[in-house]
């Protein structure tokens, strides 16, 4: 009865992809994918205006994540206690080491839990408040992560949280080591793992895969792998191992931009098994952080997927770079 008064107006903000399914399963004897009436059909005959709400575009996803990180510039924020004192000790410098040469960092990773050795409690340490704020380098970090790998907004506003609890585990690492400062090892397998993380949770159906195949083989993968020295050839590697496909042809064609390739081959372990075991437990961590299954992704009735709106935009960008150009 409210519905048939001239002051009232419903409004209904849903998942047209989804609850057509869910219509088409409900009704399987009334309702048909393939023929009329289908669960659109449904849909279009009660609701009078529709709207859909446009994707997120490249040029407003920085603001969109500051809204969400409150990022600070350089010159307003000062340097943090942890950074007070580490500029007292002497910072190693690992990109002089020779290749072999254990780091002198030790212990590795103390933050993480050894099933094998017991490990004596710590007392627990505050968290100054200030480690927890994002710096205007990481928000552009984050959007560059963001803008490459077709992220979609309720998985942006997802990566900031998981950013900022990397962050606590990441401070609290730091704190058992000596010194107290990140390596320049350490920071560019942080600036990777958030192009990681981003990638996972891509739009694109057949990257997140991609790299559902890349985490797996780095779980599997206990020993340094041999032939390859640094992240970017390790994904390339594990990619062509499991032979052509969509996949693995839009992964690799991603790992080859320019952004995300000067990312990846900067993780360099080369013979130094301490760096793999810090590259190995990251991108585990980066991997417990990601899922699959909460994305708009074309589907029908048999469960098979079609290409989506991104994945067909990575497939043109495909062609292009393979000088296939199909609008020349």
């Amino acid at each position: 009865l409210l519905v048939n008064t001239k002051q009232f107006v419903v409004v209904l903000a849903i998942d047209t992809q989804y609850v057509t399914l869910c219509l088409e399963d409900a009704y399987k004897y009334i309702l048909d994918p393939k023929r009329q009436p289908s669960g659109l059909d449904y849909i279009e005959k009660i609701i009078q205006l529709p709207y859909r709400v446009p994707p997120i575009g490249n040029e407003h996803m920085k603001s969109y994540l500051q809204d969400q990180m409150n990022a600070k510039k350089k010159e307003t924020r000062g340097p943090s206690k942890k950074e007070e004192e580490s500029s007292k000790r002497a910072r190693p410098n690992d990109d002089n080491q020779s290749p072999g040469q254990p780091n002198v960092k030790t212990p590795l990773l103390p933050g993480y839990i050894n099933v094998d050795e017991e490990a004596p409690a710590k007392p627990a340490v505050a968290m100054p408040t200030e480690e927890l704020d994002f710096t205007w380098e990481e928000l552009e970090m984050l959007e560059d992560a963001c803008v490459l790998s077709c992220v979609g907004p309720r998985a942006g506003k997802r990566l900031v949280n998981v950013f900022k609890l990397m962050k606590i585990i990441w401070y609290r690492r730091d704190q058992d080591q000596t010194p107290v400062v990140d390596t320049p090892f350490e920071l560019r397998m942080k600036d990777a793992c958030v192009l990681i993380l981003a990638l996972c949770a891509s739009s694109s159906k057949s990257l997140r895969l991609g790299m559902c195949k890349v985490l797996a083989k780095v779980e599997q993968t206990r020993s340094m792998p041999v032939g390859c020295d640094n992240l970017k050839v390790f994904i390339e590697r594990t990619l062509e191992e499991g032979g052509a496909g969509q996949a693995t042809n839009n992964l690799l064609t991603m790992i080859h931009d320019e952004k995300c390739s000067r990312i990846l081959e900067k993780v360099v372990w080369g013979e130094d098994e301490e760096k793999w075991n810090l590259t190995r437990k990251d991108l585990r961590l980066s991997r417990s952080f990601s899922f699959v299954g909460e994305y708009s992704e074309p589907v029908d009735g048999n469960g098979i997927h079609h290409p989506s709106y991104t994945d067909t935009l990575i497939n043109l960008k495909a062609n292009h770079v393979c000088g296939l150009n199909k609008f020349n």
